[in-house]
Formats: structure tokens, C-alpha cells, sequence
């Protein structure tokens, strides 16, 4: 994007602006002198037209004096190019000048024009522009938008037919209602590398046609989003200033002050109900603002820790450790009804006007917890954001949203919970637990929830530098059921000979003779339909199939399974999470491979025993040889029992040897 370069001011002091509308420039410099009776006349000349943006946006912090204002065109051009060569090197010089020479307005053309106030015919077009404003204000309070997003959520949202997105974007601007970056922040001299202001990561610089400017880099990362270029223009809308927040203003108005609030009418169990007491008081605990050790400028191109790690290299982990007070872990295991200990946390922030957040990896969690959040809360405006959605231009005081989508928000919410830490895509991506943590208001919190969390995280949590509450009973208080180890010849000969040990086979029949469905895991998705087949042999009157991330008829399969069509499903780590079947059993062949972590091992065994109809269900590891993976996803579970033994139901005997 090229953009208007223009200096305003008069002998006490010039300063250069950049425009998307230059006639928006003057009408708001003559409103803001109407009213003044300044005898020294303030002076507006256009200094470029087709200024490249990044250009524009770092000239606006050139220092000025008054004589400027007489300037030749061949002055300015030398001035300005000087101090980009200073700033960006003068490797490629010929480059610069001659877009800078192709930007210049020539003298001819340059006008010195005298600004004495508003006159009373411009009254009406005044009046129209502050309210598309104001209203375009409101949408990008808290957002984070390219431009092609913001002219698209001005077509869709603010009716003004005489005005266009441009204009009303420079109005808000010179409002300071939003301010106006470029999406990509340039390496200066030989060091350092370009970083994109909406994601963090290092981008790669490539010559751009459409600014002519050869350094002119693009993200990759977040370019699903929309391509982030360094002349491409981001808007982000200011946040309502977290010290006139009704939030804000609770929390320091009365640092030290736990109100009670009422959690019977949640109906939760015991153990679900320690753990939201728990959370509660770390929401309601302050924090002071000198004690925050992570830093963000308002576009979050320059985060660093203490450790000096950059926001682009930076996990969950790094942020957690440097600003503890303000991070809590909800570990709960799979079952415990992590959405339900999220509604009084919720209520919490909620009762004192503040903006909550849930993030979740997947489109298919957010549309199933949507519905269960507006039932809960049906005063409440609740905001669905996912690829594709019909919401996402909708304010709302819940915003339930793919990761992905907290890229489009800044400074924004209160309260920021990211659901299933640890699940691709969100774990082990920088830019994901970037974008979270720049979503997060100055004076928010963030809760993380999971039933396994990373190894660093849990480490941060046994000494003590991070707040956790656990939950190892499921919402039945009924124990886990600890997986069984079998050994087995390679899957994949098994498969191909079609023959299984004794024991699996029996195994596989008390489970479909009791009436159980059955998960059947395996670490490659070459191997799931071959598989079926062989299972459809043994089984000729089960309904087997058969599901993977390539399958396009996944989501019709996982329906019929849920409904008992099919008895067996054969599937990789996809459905590792988020399908529950009231009475399943869960066999994991070829545990030993690699691709099978102690996390997805806990995750996948937790199909089973889900429902307190049938909570004791089977859970089968098979493979060659015994991992420390799954030595360690049973010891975990083993454990999560073990605490579990207070809230578990009266007939369990606390002495029972499998629950120590």
C-alpha cells in the first residue's frame, strides 16, 4: 500500500503525517482550529503521494523544524532519503531513491495551504464522517485487522454510501480511536530480521511489486489469515484503557478483597467444586503492574522475556515463567468436566464488566461448546469465531474461538482460557501462544486447561512458580481405568496375516459381547483401513470402519459411531480427544511407536469409562515391547487415582491396592 506523506504545523513546530485521505486531514485540522484564535496561522503541504507505507509510518517520528515548510521538493526528497538510509542501509540506495523520487509530489503541484477553521458548508460532512467513526470504532475496539479485513467489515457493518473505509479509518486515526502500522516491522542495518506485528514470526523479505520497495517482507506463518506484508496496512483498534475498566477498576479499587459468590446453582462435584474456588481466588487475587516482567508494544513486534528469548521463539513455557501471577493450570482428567468448572469462572469476570475469551484448537470444539455457553449464561452476548463463521465481525462479552482467530485481537480480553493446552495445533507453536498472550488486556489474566500438560509446564507447577488446581476424579467419582499392557507380534504382520494373539482376540469379544463400542488406535493412517478389513473378516456381523485426518467422510463416520451404527472404528490420534462415547472400550495397537507420546497414550485411554453407567471400561495397550511412554501414561494415571481416593463415591474401598 502507498500512502500520502503531508507535514502540518506552523512556526511553533511542524510535524509529518501519513493520510489514506488527504481531504479527511484537513477537514479534521480545520475542526480542531476552528475554535482557537491563534494569530500565527498553521500551514498544510503534501510532501508525497505514493509513499510506500513503511516508509511513511517510520517518517512520521523525523524531527522538524519550521523552516521546512518552504522546502523544494528536491530538499525534502534529500532529507527524507538521508534518514532511511541511515536507518535501513544504503546497500540497495539506488532502490530507495528512485522510489522515493517517483513518491515526491513535485513543486508544481504542491500546494501551502493555510488552515484557519472549519467553514459552516462542511458542517454536515463533518457530521456524517464522526459517526461512520464512532461507529467503526466500536467494531475495531480491541481488533487486530489488515486492511482487506477492515474494508471488508466496513462493507458488511457501517452504512455510509458517501464515504469509504479509507477516509473513516483515517478519521478514526486522527481520533486516536485506532492506530495504523504496517503488517510487517523492517530489519534495520545488517542485523536482525523482519518480524510480523500481528503473529511475531520472522518473515522473508522478498521485492514487492506492488510498493516497488526491495525489502518489502511477508509473513508466511499467519498468511491463512491473509498475507502480512511490510507495505500492507494493520489497524488496531485502542482497547478501552484498562484503568477505566469496569473491571479495572474492581480490581484496584480493592486489591485484597475475595467476594463470595454463589457456586451450588453450577451443580458441580466435589472435586470440580475445590478446583473452581481455587481458580476464583486466583482472579480475584491483584497483581501489581511493576511486577509484570513480560513487556509488549501495542503491536507486539518487540516481545521479550527475561530470558531474552523473542516473542517468535517464545512457547507457552517461557511466558508462563516470567509472569507467573498472572497464569493459572486447570489439570483436569479427561472427563472431569473441564467446561462446567469454566462457567463460575466466568460469572466471576463477568459480574465486574470484564471481556472473557475461550480458545480452543479445533472448529468442531467451538461449535459444540457454543450452544452449552449460551445456555449457561443466556443474558450474555456469546461470539462463535472459526474459518468461515457468520459472527466474526459480532461484539460479544464471551468470545469463543479457534486459536487461530485470537490473531485478530489485541490487548482485548480480561480473562483469555486456552482450552487443551497441549493439542496440535495450538502446542508447540510460538505464534499461537503469541497471539494469546497479546490478546490478554494489561490487567487480564489467562487460564490454561488440560489434561495433560506439557512436561515444562507440570515442572513450573512441582516448584511452585506456577498456581495449578487439579482435578483426578471424572465427574462420576468413579477411578480411571488403568490401561493393561499386551504384548503382540509388529501390527503391520499381524495385519497382513490377518492372525491375532489369543488373548486380544478374547479381549476384543468381552467387549462387544457386553455391548461396548470400540476405539481402536493406530500410529499410521496406512494402516487404519487395511485394519477394518481384517476386523470385518474376524467380525463378519460388527459394523467396523475405519477414519483418519485424510478421510473426507470422517465426520459423517465419528456420527455414526456416536449413535452405535458402528460398533468398531478404527482411527489415528484424531479422535484422541473430543468424542465421548457412553460405553466404549479402548485398545491401542502398536502403543509402541514413536508417534504415540505418554500424552496421546493418557489422552486416547481416556475414551473409556467416560459415562457413570459404564465408568470401569478397557483399556489395552498392545505392542512389542514396553516405552517409557507407556510406563509413564500409566504411573500418571495411577497418580490422578491416587488423589482422587477423598472425592471418589463411598463403596471404593480407600485401601484397594490398583488405587495407590
Amino acid at each position: 500500500m502507498k500512502v500520502n506523506l503531508y507535514v502540518m504545523g506552523n512556526s511553533q513546530g511542524v510535524k509529518l503525517y501519513l493520510s489514506l485521505d488527504l481531504q479527511i486531514d484537513q477537514l479534521w485540522w480545520n475542526k480542531q482550529l476552528h475554535s482557537q484564535n491563534d494569530t500565527d496561522p498553521f500551514y498544510f503541504r503534501q510532501i508525497a503521494y505514493k509513499m510506500p507505507l513503511q516508509w511513511a509510518i517510520h517518517l512520521q517520528k523525523v524531527a522538524l523544524k519550521p523552516a521546512c515548510l518552504r522546502w523544494t521538493s528536491s530538499s525534502w526528497q534529500h532529507y527524507l532519503g538521508s534518514h532511511l538510509l541511515s536507518v535501513y542501509g544504503s546497500t540497495y540506495g539506488a532502490n530507495l531513491h528512485h522510489v522515493l523520487h517517483s513518491s515526491m509530489v513535485p513543486d508544481d503541484a504542491a500546494q501551502l495551504l493555510t488552515l484557519n477553521g472549519i467553514h459552516s458548508g462542511q458542517d454536515s460532512f463533518w457530521a456524517s464522517q464522526y459517526a461512520a467513526a464512532q461507529q467503526l470504532a466500536l467494531f475495531m475496539q480491541g481488533r487486530s485487522l489488515l486492511s482487506g479485513e477492515v474494508e471488508a467489515l466496513f462493507k458488511e457493518n457501517i452504512r455510509a454510501s458517501d464515504q469509504t473505509w479509507k477516509s473513516v479509518i483515517q478519521f478514526c486515526y486522527l481520533e486516536k480511536w485506532v492506530k495504523l502500522h504496517h503488517g510487517v516491522h523492517l530489519a534495520r542495518g545488517k542485523k536482525g530480521s523482519p518480524r510480523c506485528a500481528r503473529c511475531g514470526s520472522v518473515s522473508e523479505v522478498t521485492s514487492c511489486r506492488s510498493c516497488g520497495v526491495w525489502d518489502c517482507a511477508s509473513c508466511r506463518s499467519c498468511q491463512t489469515l491473509g498475507r502480512s506484508r511490510s507495505c500492507e496496512l494493520l489497524v488496531q483498534g485502542i482497547p478501552q484503557p484498562s484503568s477505566q475498566s469496569p473491571f479495572a477498576q474492581t480490581l484496584l479499587s480493592s486489591p485484597n478483597h475475595q467476594s463470595e459468590i454463589d457456586l451450588t446453582h453450577w451443580n458441580l462435584s466435589p472435586a470440580q467444586l475445590t478446583a473452581s474456588q481455587q481458580a476464583i481466588g486466583f482472579l480475584q487475587a491483584s497483581v501489581s503492574l511493576k511486577l509484570q516482567r513480560i513487556r509488549f508494544d501495542f503491536f507486539g513486534a518487540k516481545l521479550r522475556d527475561l530470558t531474552g528469548r523473542s516473542n517468535s521463539e517464545s512457547d507457552t513455557t517461557h511466558y508462563a515463567a516470567a509472569d507467573p501471577g498472572r497464569r493459572f493450570l486447570l489439570w483436569a482428567v479427561t472427563g472431569a468436566g473441564k467446561t462446567e468448572m469454566l462457567f463460575p469462572l466466568i460469572e466471576q469476570v463477568r459480574s465486574r464488566g470484564g471481556l472473557v475469551a475461550v480458545a480452543t484448537p479445533r472448529r468442531d470444539v467451538v461449535l459444540e461448546l457454543a450452544p452449552r455457553l449460551r445456555k449457561a449464561f443466556p443474558n450474555e452476548t456469546v461470539v462463535a469465531l472459526y474459518g468461515g463463521s457468520e459472527e466474526r465481525w459480532s461484539r460479544g462479552s464471551i468470545t469463543l474461538a479457534t486459536t487461530h482467530q485470537l490473531l485478530r485481537f489485541a490487548h482485548a480480553f480480561d480473562l483469555v482460557v486456552i482450552d487443551e493446552l497441549d493439542a496440535f495445533p495450538f502446542h508447540g507453536d510460538p505464534m499461537l501462544a503469541y497471539a494469546a498472550e497479546r490478546c490478554r488486556a494489561e490487567l487480564g489474566k489467562m487460564i490454561y486447561l488440560s489434561a495433560t500438560p506439557p512436561k515444562k509446564l507440570q515442572s513450573l507447577v512441582r516448584i511452585g512458580k506456577l498456581a495449578c488446581a487439579k482435578v483426578p476424579v471424572r465427574y462420576h467419582r468413579h477411578p480411571l481405568p488403568v490401561p493393561k499392557l499386551l504384548a503382540i507380534k509388529p501390527l503391520s504382520q499381524c495385519i497382513e496375516k490377518n492372525e491375532w494373539p489369543q488373548e486380544l482376540l478374547q479381549h476384543w469379544k468381552q467387549s462387544l459381547e457386553r455391548g461396548a463400542q470400540l476405539f481402536i488406535f493406530v500410529p499410521k493412517i496406512a494402516l487404519a483401513e487395511p485394519l477394518a478389513k481384517s476386523l470385518r473378516i474376524l467380525f463378519p456381523n460388527v459394523a467396523v470402519g475405519a477414519t483418519s485426518s485424510q478421510d473426507e467422510e470422517r465426520g459423517s463416520k465419528v456420527s455414526s459411531f456416536r449413535i452405535a451404527d458402528l460398533r468398531i472404528l478404527v482411527t489415528t490420534t484424531i479422535l484422541e480427544r473430543g468424542v465421548t462415547i457412553p460405553r466404549s472400550d479402548v485398545y491401542i495397537l502398536g502403543a509402541d511407536s514413536g508417534l504415540f507420546d505418554e500424552a496421546s497414550l493418557v489422552q486416547m485411554a481416556g475414551r473409556a469409562g467416560r459415562s457413570a453407567s459404564d465408568p470401569s471400561g478397557k483399556v489395552i495397550f498392545a505392542a512389542m515391547q514396553k516405552t517409557k511412554a507407556q510406563v509413564g501414561a500409566c504411573r500418571q494415571i495411577r497418580r490422578m487415582n491416587k488423589l482422587a481416593i477423598p472425592f471418589l463415591l463411598p463403596q471404593y474401598d480407600r485401601r484397594r491396592r490398583n488405587l495407590q
